[in-house]
């Protein structure tokens, strides 16, 4: 069991609002105008039920040539489409208009319902349907059923039916699962109850209580209420007709082209790049910025072309285009949609979306084009892995990444496992986030990593390594701090880089011990041994001539090392010597519980200010404290 959305179209006063009727048992006019003048002006609904137990939603949609923005928008969500042509008239100009829009916007179901059957003779009704069938021929309808009616008698309806009920199993049903998403068609209030929105549910669910987005103002919004086909509902799935009850918004925050998504779904901008085809039967030619008004789902929008590979569209064409919005868009990658001369108004051509929320594009660019035409005819791992390379060395997570390809979320995850595998990809996970960059701009984003170490290294080739604080800028331009500590971490574990302590350097490095190491160790040592507790200048461990920005950076690795120790700076020893400092003080501690700076001269033989220095060394290795006068320390607790 499952629901189908039905469709009609057909010129004026052929009588698809008096064959809903006949179909349904009621009348989808509901506007006074309409019921005046007698023709359809807006998008009017009802629905009649299947025998698996499932609905048949029902769109009547205006012909008249003038409201031929409210049929565009009414085919969004459509399965099946009833082509409606009077018998006494035939094939008619908005007739062939609506067949343009429905091939267009990619319907592939129809029912051709030759209407007013009564009126004209048998020999009549076979010859208008070979026309019928001669100019469907080079159509998406041209093996389409044809069934006879009188929608005003009757005769012929209930064929109609068996027909709609076959077809409708050939449908396959729309996914319920993956993201919510429903373009807005009608909108108004009710007293006591607010701000009140109908649409085509085109995937996933929406249940009473959940917060959408209402794009492309990215407003949120809660659902108070669901009615499907006028009963309320606790949910309403992908396929079927919805009315909802909004709370957080107000009717003049809505308007039709509003889609109300799931979050972080649509990606709102006013530049979509497309490929752009032109009627072969079109009076017009598309030129480079020719405006145009664009219609898709339920958005009406005026435009520029911009073709990118041409100077001009011709009849019969099509090519790569970014049209330039006016206003925000509310789309989704592989959305069809469909243009209109500025004027006068007619149906000149349409296509699919291939990207939206794209940057201005340059025309004639050899890459544009490229990508453009890879993403058109790839698979969707080819869009996937082609979107993951367009935002470059910048992150994307994967609830963006079904928003920019207009691909599920649950049929993302095969191909990014898959493009991992084959090592195309690289995933970033952090606190419940899995960010994605595509392996070749992670490959230069690690270069450029190595790079800039070797370059501070060789600048200062006797320190350790990098401090994180030395590239963490290059990383932190392309993500997140949390990610850039995870990418690091896997850079470590795969052997590119190494870290000691609070340092970082490329695999295999190791700081300099040339002839200068040597000679700084050596005298260090000699000096060292000579002065005892009196300890040695960091300018008296130097070799004569050597600059002491080079001997400084040669004493820090010493001390880095162990091999010295720092005392206070520019104080050094060897560690030996503080070794049993720090054994003889912890001694007299554990004894006494208090040590002065006399006692600490005494005991090593030493200046009271050599004892000063001894006793802040160990207070910064934690094993004393000074306890309010100068002269006295304790054990540090």
């Amino acid at each position: 069991m499952h629901n189908v959305i039905i469709g009609t179209a057909g010129h004026i006063d052929h009588g698809k609002t008096t064959l809903i009727r006949a179909l349904t048992g009621r009348d989808t006019d509901r506007l006074e105008e309409e019921k005046k003048r007698g023709i359809t002006i807006d998008l009017g609904f009802t629905w009649f039920d299947l025998p698996d137990g499932g609905r048949a939603g029902i769109i009547d949609v205006p012909g008249h040539e003038r409201f031929i923005h409210n049929m565009a928008a009414g085919v969004a969500g459509m399965d099946l489409v009833l082509l409606v042509i009077a018998a006494d008239e035939g094939v008619m100009p908005q007739t062939r208009e609506h067949m343009d829009i429905l091939s267009l916007l990619g319907v592939e179901h129809y029912i051709i319902v030759l209407n007013k059957c009564d009126l004209v003779d048998g020999e009549w009704l076979d010859m208008v349907e070979s026309e019928i069938r001669e100019e469907m021929q080079e159509t998406a309808l041209k093996d389409a059923p044809v069934v006879r009616v009188s929608a005003s008698d009757g005769s012929g309806v209930e064929t109609l039916k068996k027909e709609i009920v076959r077809m409708a199993e050939q449908i396959s049903p729309r996914s319920g699962a993956g993201r919510a998403r429903l373009p807005v068609d009608r909108v108004f209030s009710v007293p006591g109850f607010g701000t009140v929105v109908t649409g085509t549910l085109l995937g996933g669910r929406i249940r009473k209580g959940d917060s959408l987005c209402l794009y492309p103002a990215k407003s949120w919004c809660r659902v108070r209420g669901i009615q499907v086909y006028q009963t309320e509902q606790e949910e309403c799935a992908a396929g079927q007709r919805a009315a909802l009850n909004l709370s957080g918004v107000s009717r003049e925050e809505v308007r039709r082209g509003c889609v109300l998504a799931s979050e972080d779904t649509i990606r709102s901008g006013r530049n979509i790049d497309v490929k752009l085809s032109v009627l072969k039967n079109s009076a017009r030619v598309i030129k480079n910025q020719t405006r145009l008004h664009f219609y898709s789902g339920t958005s009406e929008l005026l435009c520029r072309a911009v073709l990118l590979d041409r100077e001009e569209l011709m009849p019969g064409e099509s090519g790569y285009a970014q049209l330039r919005m006016e206003s925000d868009t509310a789309l989704c990658p592989g959305d069809r949609f469909v243009v209109r001369f500025y004027s006068p108004l007619e149906t000149i051509g349409g296509g699919v979306i291939l990207e939206t929320y794209a940057p201005r594009e340059r025309r004639f660019r050899a890459e544009v084009l490229e990508r453009l035409r890879r993403r058109e005819e790839g698979g969707e791992k080819e869009l996937v892995e082609l979107q993951i390379r367009k935002h470059g060395k910048s992150l994307i997570s994967a609830e963006e990444l079904a928003a920019e390809t207009g691909v599920e979320r649950s049929r993302i995850e095969p191909c990014v496992l898959e493009l991992q595998k084959e090592g195309r990809i690289f995933a970033i996970e952090t606190k419940g986030e899995r960010f994605l960059w595509h392996a070749d701009e992670e490959k230069e984003v690690r270069n450029a990593i190595l790079a800039e170490m070797e370059e501070y290294l060789a600048r200062y080739p006797y320190r350790r390594g990098v401090p994180a604080s030395g590239f963490r800028g290059t990383l932190l331009a392309c993500m997140k701090k949390t990610a850039a500590e995870v990418y690091v971490e896997s850079l470590i574990q795969a052997g590119v880089i190494g870290k000691q302590g609070d340092v970082y350097f490329p695999a295999g490095y190791r700081p300099r011990e040339d002839r200068d190491y040597c000679a700084v160790k050596e005298k260090l040592t000699r000096e060292a041994e000579r002065a005892g507790y009196n300890f040695v200048s960091g300018e008296r461990a130097l070799p004569e001539k050597m600059t002491e920005e080079q001997g400084g950076e040669i004493l820090r690795l010493l001390t880095e090392q162990g091999a010295a120790a720092e005392v206070v700076p520019g104080i050094y020893t060897l560690p030996e010597y503080m070794e049993r400092a720090e054994r003889e003080i912890g001694k007299k501690l554990d004894e006494t519980g208090k040590i002065t700076v006399v006692q600490v001269r005494d005991l090593f033989g030493t200046s009271r200010k050599c004892a000063k220095q001894i006793l802040d060394y160990t207070d910064r290795r934690g094993l004393t404290r000074k306890d309010g006068a100068e002269t006295e320390r304790e054990k540090n607790r």
